[in-house]
């Protein structure tokens, strides 16, 4: 678990931060490349958030540092993924 998550699990009760861990799940982020990853799943946090920001990160897949967009998953995407 990175360090966030369990900063949050400590100061947080139980049932809060698992309201923000499955409201973070709701979220992904997409390389031009079509890599996709789950924002909890990289050791983010992204809860009552809205909008499609980008963030400039290198993709583990094309290895490259491009801008990817932060969205909500779809309904397929939900099922989809972990």
């Amino acid at each position: 678990m990175p360090a966030e998550h369990r900063l949050l699990k400590s100061i947080l009760p139980a049932k809060m931060f698992e309201v923000v861990k499955s409201g973070t799940k709701q979220w992904l982020m997409e390389c031009p490349c079509g890599h996709k990853r789950d924002i909890w799943d990289s050791g983010g946090i992204r809860y009552k958030a809205a909008g499609q920001p980008r963030r400039l990160l290198r993709c583990p897949r094309c290895g490259k540092a491009t801008w990817h967009r932060i969205r909500k998953k779809t309904e397929s995407e939900r099922v989809e993924l972990p």
